[in-house]
């Protein structure tokens, strides 16, 4: 048996308890109408994945979190591969992405 945590109820096996789950690209057309710096694929792409892990492994099925708190792991993720983009990007997009998590009720897989 499964428990949301969030919800505090039973998950039945093979049941998403959230609205739906979060297409990439749904969330690269979002983030790419709402920034006004460039964004290279690449770097969407290892963006994309980075917060990926950090959610699934950080927060999970009714984790709690802070946004700014997932945004600086995200950011630390970065640097600790040392690739260079500008800290407030970083920021901008992995906020973008939690926005769009919120806005359609959905989840990461």
């Amino acid at each position: 048996m499964i428990i949301d945590l969030f919800r505090n109820k039973e998950i039945l096996e093979d049941k998403n308890p959230y609205l739906r789950e979060i297409d990439s690209s749904e969330v690269y057309d979002y983030v790419m109408s709402h920034i006004e710096f460039h964004l290279t694929k690449k770097t969407w792409k290892y963006i994309d994945r980075i917060f990926s892990d950090q959610w699934n492994s950080k927060i999970g099925l009714g984790g709690c979190f802070y946004w700014d708190v997932l945004e600086e792991e995200v950011l630390l993720e970065f640097k600790k591969h040392r690739i260079l983009i500008p800290d407030n990007e970083v920021r901008t997009i992995a906020h973008l992405i939690l926005e769009y998590i919120e806005k359609v009720q959905g989840t990461i897989e």
